[in-house]
């Protein structure tokens, strides 16, 4: 996965400043969310508990950025975890384990995804050399159906929560022209939930 550069400063200065009084450096765990890009993006779900050793936070929808209740000092070992995974979405952590101090700060970059599933189904009635060509308009895809599959799945996966539409793009055959051959899609619309899809049924017959 691509780890995005984290602004840092030299903290030997930082450690010099707090020797010199009598201090010991003390460092927040935080960070933020980001697409995998880099570009900054809230956190669309709820659900989603961040985990550094003992310390859980949980994160609410809407939030930029993280930071854990509890700060530690310099030497300690810190390692952001997800504990629990939003509703929905999968995430993941960059630059989220290391040695504080290391850094001036410690800013990790937590991406995440809406969970994404697939779309499918069954056909029947296709004769001779047609070539039965669907397209899932709403999220893009095409799939293309002859004689030989009976079954079908898109190899572009829908997101949870969005909806699609699969409708009958073109029906051709290198050796029957016009073309005589109808076919109708059910349960081609829906909005896709949390599991993958094969219960479209395309059914074609001679016109």
């Amino acid at each position: 996965m691509k780890a995005f550069p984290v602004r840092t400063t030299a903290a030997a200065a930082l450690l010099l400043a707090l020797s010199a009084c009598g201090g010991k450096a003390s460092f927040d765990v935080a960070g933020v969310f980001v697409t995998s890009q880099g570009v900054s993006q809230p956190m669309a779900n709820s659900g989603l508990v961040l985990l550094n050793g003992s310390d859980q936070l949980p994160v609410n929808v809407g939030a930029t950025s993280f930071k854990f209740n509890n700060s530690i000092s310099y030497g300690t070992a810190y390692d952001i975890k997800v504990l629990k995974q939003p509703n929905h979405m999968t995430c993941s952590v960059v630059n989220g384990s290391g040695s504080a101090g290391h850094t001036a700060t410690i800013a990790a970059s937590v991406i995440c995804n809406q969970n994404t599933y697939s779309i499918g189904g069954t056909v029947t009635g296709i004769t001779g050399d047609y070539n039965v060509k669907l397209t899932n308009g709403s999220t893009g895809g095409q799939v293309v159906l002859t004689k030989d599959t009976p079954n079908f799945t898109f190899s572009v996966p829908v997101a949870d929560g969005q909806p699609y539409g699969v409708t009958v793009l073109d029906i051709t055959s290198a050796t029957v022209n016009p073309v005589k051959l109808g076919c109708t899609v059910a349960n081609g619309t829906d909005v896709m939930g949390d599991a993958n899809r094969a219960n479209i049924v395309v059914t074609c017959a001679p016109k």
